[in-house]
This record gives structure tokens, sequence and C-alpha cells, in this order.
């Protein structure tokens, strides 16, 4: 039977992540960190299927691991698993300096954005539906 009370919690833990995403994106923020809140949304989002479904949900900050059970749970064919990757590569490699630090473009940012709005739209529909 799904829980959609717990879902709901980390619902609003992952709308917590976009609305600060959104308010850094409209200050002209650092980019980087605009990408933190985007993937810990998505992360949050992604985790908010565990809890619906009643599942242990996972210790991980690797979205493609979380992608892969909520792609079987729901309707999320045009995804494009590079997006996850490069969304995901944000918590993971992005934030401490390094060979593989960068700093995001403010398209990427604002296109990655609109992603996590949109995954963030079709999870909330689906645990109310």
């Amino acid at each position: 039977m799904p829980n959609q009370t717990y879902a709901l919690e980390w619902l609003n833990l992952a709308n917590r992540n976009l609305q600060t995403a959104r308010l850094l994106i409209r200050e002209n923020h650092f980019t980087d960190s605009i990408a933190i809140e985007i993937q810990q949304s998505v992360e949050k989002s992604f985790k908010t299927i565990y809890a619906y479904y009643g599942v242990s949900i996972p210790k991980t900050h690797a979205l493609t691991i979380l992608f892969n059970f909520v792609k079987d749970k729901i309707q999320l064919d045009e995804i494009d698993i590079e997006v996850i990757i490069t969304i995901s590569d944000y918590y993971e490699t992005d934030r401490y300096p390094g060979p593989r630090y960068i700093i995001p473009s403010r398209d990427e940012v604002e296109h990655f954005f609109l992603f996590a709005e949109q995954l963030y739209g079709k999870i909330e529909e689906h645990i109310l539906s």
C-alpha cells in the first residue's frame, strides 16, 4: 500500500531545494551553488518514490542508481540518462576543487532547473493521483 504521507515529506524537502535554486537563479548567484540545489531536488524527488512504495531509501547521492528504480515505477521515458549523469556530477564531483571541478554556465543551470521542476511535477502528480 502506498505511503503518501511519508512521500509528501520527501517531496516537501525536494521542493525546498527547488525553491532555493529558483531564488539563487533570480538573484544571479553562483552557478555551482545553484547546481547543488538542483541535484538535491532531483535526488529527493527520486527518493519520494522510494518512500511512496515503502522501499528502504538508499543512502546515496548517485542519481543514476535512484533513477533506475524510479523509472520502473513511473513513466519517465523522455528522460535522457546523460542529463541524470550531469546533474549527479554536480554533487558527486563538483563540490570540491580538483581535476573534474567545473563551474556550470548560467544557461546550463537554468536548463537543468527546468528539468528538475518538470520532474518534481511528474512525481507530485504520481503520488497525489
